[in-house]
């Protein structure tokens, strides 16, 4: 008899603890369903911030967050929830860094190289292709993500800023009017390492070869070639 008594008390405290657990685990849920919200504040530079409105807080979240699911411009948000009835969404977008131009508009590339939005004009490095045709949410290819990266370079050092691909090579013309011819695969950095150095020694009045005797610069061969 005290044997079963014993074992009813254990059970009633196994059951206990079950729902109290239970319990807890179901307290978000709860507290989420009976907050209602009526506004959605977003970062300043997204055009596209949810509108909906009369429902609580856990619902709206999923709406939300399937929403910016399918948004290949956003990077990353957070999610918070504003006293008494507003969410508020920091949202850090991904940026342009490249550009493709088909002959008629722009097709902007982040540093990952997927195509994020269309434009009508950019001062981004960008690569001439004409009549491509590339989607948005998609990457470009290897060939086209590496010539942006030597545009991008030469940008930088001596702003030059377009770049043409043709017969798989990359050919981009200097201030000086020379011509650069690059392949479309390799070392980056020694290819612009290349140029600066090449340059450089143009510049120099004390050598035999000046900058206004040269037309191109060939560097898809192991030496590069002057012309």
């Amino acid at each position: 008899m005290k044997y079963k008594r014993k074992q009813n008390f254990n059970i009633f405290k196994v059951l206990s603890i079950v729902l109290i657990i239970i319990f807890i685990i179901l307290i978000p849920t709860i507290i989420q369903k009976l907050i209602k919200i009526n506004k959605i504040e977003c970062s300043l530079e997204f055009q596209k911030c949810p509108y909906i409105t009369n429902g609580n807080y856990r619902d709206t979240k999923k709406q939300i967050e399937q929403q910016f699911k399918n948004d290949i411009q956003i990077n990353n948000y957070l999610i918070q929830y504003k006293i008494p009835n507003t969410i508020k969404i920091d949202i850090n977008l991904k940026k342009p860094k490249y550009a493709i131009f088909n002959g008629s508009k722009y097709f902007l590339i982040d540093k990952d190289g997927l195509v994020i939005e269309e434009s009508s004009e950019t001062n981004l490095p960008t690569l001439n292709k004409d009549n491509v045709n590339l989607v948005i949410g998609e990457k470009i290819g290897e060939k086209d993500k590496f010539a942006l990266s030597i545009i991008n370079g030469l940008a930088y050092l001596y702003s030059i800023n377009s770049g043409n691909i043709i017969n798989d090579e990359l050919k981009v013309i200097s201030s000086e009017g020379i011509i650069i011819r690059f392949p479309l695969e390799g070392d980056k950095d020694v290819l612009l390492g290349s140029v600066r150095l090449i340059f450089s020694r143009l510049n120099d009045e004390t050598k035999g070869i000046r900058i206004e005797d040269t037309k191109e610069i060939d560097l898809r061969f192991k030496n590069a070639l002057l012309r």
